[in-house]
């Protein structure tokens, strides 16, 4: 196991704070890595101005150098887990993670590993650099990507496929996908498609291509019944609609005709 020089990383303190309605930290130019876990109650942490209620699952990570204030909700006082440390290794594995400023997240699924923290600290407190080095290293990664997750859902572009995957079956324009993100088109296809490289549009179709092959190869539905169930104003619209990404007729591919000609259409 690698050995840590104290410069590099040095654990300091953990524990835990059982429900106290008097849980209160002020620090206004805090001098350590602070890393936290709710595990149940609610509390306040501010967050550069702007002051956050946290309850039981979130996790939050301050900076040194930056104002730390955080406290228990007086009437439903948090319990949490705490870990704080120092230390170089720590500031390269937060920004190699993207974490360069304070931050939470909501619902971390992660819950027992501050508490793990905790006792490996408990049991060992002298020589358990090392160890908690390599466990704090996995819980940043773990951290990042749940708050990587977090933002792509709350996202607009998340907004837009999600609204389009409810509303797969009826007939949907670019303008009324735009206008549930409260974007313009343009902007709505320039955010869709950093996202998930491709257009709101183009997924939209893609996603109806694929219900139209998997009806046509596993329903007993009739073409007809096919393109009533997608909302296509007639049977000439869905046939023409299959046909331009598949080359073929639906009847065609339902009859096994060269099914491997059948391909989504360039990106846009």
């Amino acid at each position: 196991m690698p050995h840590f020089k104290s410069a590099e990383f040095s654990p300091l303190s953990s524990g835990i704070t059982f429900a106290d309605p008097n849980s209160h930290i002020l620090r206004p130019n805090g001098d350590l890595y602070v890393f936290e876990y709710i595990i149940s109650g609610r509390g306040y942490v501010y967050f550069n101005d702007r002051k956050a209620a946290l309850g039981a699952g979130a996790a939050y990570i301050l900076h040194p150098c930056t104002y730390h204030h955080y406290y228990s909700d007086p009437h439903d006082p948090w319990t949490k887990v705490w870990l704080n440390v120092r230390g170089i290794l720590v500031q390269h594995l937060l920004s190699d993670h993207h974490l360069d400023a304070n931050c939470f997240v909501e619902n971390f699924k992660e819950k027992d590993y501050l508490t793990e923290a905790f006792t490996i600290m408990k049991k060992d407190p002298v020589h358990c650099r090392s160890e908690l080095a390599l466990f704090l290293h996995r819980y940043i990664q773990l951290f990042s990507e749940a708050l990587i997750s977090h933002q792509e859902k709350t996202s607009p572009a998340f907004a837009m496929k999600c609204f389009i995957e409810q509303n797969i079956h009826r007939s949907l324009h670019i303008d009324e996908i735009a206008a549930h993100a409260h974007l313009s088109r343009s902007w709505a296809n320039d955010v869709f498609k950093r996202a998930y490289q491709t257009t709101p549009y183009h997924y939209y179709l893609s996603l109806r291509l694929e219900i139209s092959m998997d009806l046509l190869r596993q329903s007993p539905m009739t073409v007809q019944e096919i393109s009533n169930h997608l909302d296509f104003p007639d049977y000439h619209h869905f046939t023409t609609f299959f046909k331009k990404w598949c080359g073929m007729t639906p009847s065609q591919y339902r009859r096994g005709f060269d099914t491997n000609k059948c391909a989504y259409p360039s990106n846009p």
